[in-house]
């Protein structure tokens, strides 16, 4: 083989391997094209299937607001008490001496805000940094509000909670 054939040859089996590279890519862009229209496709479906059950879910950054506002199977099922018991223990709550207070220049807690972080604790198996990102609050915040209730709750807990006797 002279000269030129061995080097026509040679061009032509790089632009070959190009070729591959290009196809190989192609294939590979499309699977990750694939995966994410399935990914999407199926958070589609989760989420539309939540939607229908009228469910809320909270995730990290939820607005302590939105607690507040479920109905009250979904009140019940996140805090393991029904409303109107909560409003009983944030008046007793109060009663007992609990209330916002300025915190190193910071807004203060609100009180309902208390009470919800405290049930949390009670009712999930969550750390204060994760209550604390649900609730938007710092964890020492969080730590100090959950303390402050316990506290509370100690002196005034047989006017709430029936213990079994016997």
């Amino acid at each position: 083989m002279d000269a030129t054939r061995k080097a026509v040859a040679m061009v032509a089996l790089a632009e070959y391997q190009a070729l591959q590279k290009v196809v190989l890519h192609l294939h590979n862009t499309e699977e990750k094209l694939q995966e994410e229209y399935d990914t999407r496709r199926r958070r589609a479906v989760i989420s539309a299937v939540l939607l229908s059950r009228q469910q809320i879910i909270l995730k990290s950054g939820t607005e302590w607001e939105i607690m507040l506002d479920m109905d009250d199977n979904t009140f019940a099922r996140h805090f393991r008490i029904r409303r109107t018991r909560f409003e009983q223990l944030l008046r007793l709550l109060q009663e007992g001496g609990l209330h916002s207070e300025h915190s190193h220049g910071l807004p203060p807690l609100p009180v309902p805000k208390k009470v919800l972080m405290f049930l949390w604790y009670m009712a999930n198996q969550n750390s204060f940094r994760e209550i604390s990102d649900k609730c938007n609050a710092s964890q020492s915040a969080t730590h100090r509000a959950i303390l402050q209730v316990l506290t509370i709750m100690s002196g005034i807990g047989t006017n709430f909670v029936s213990w079994p006797r016997g």
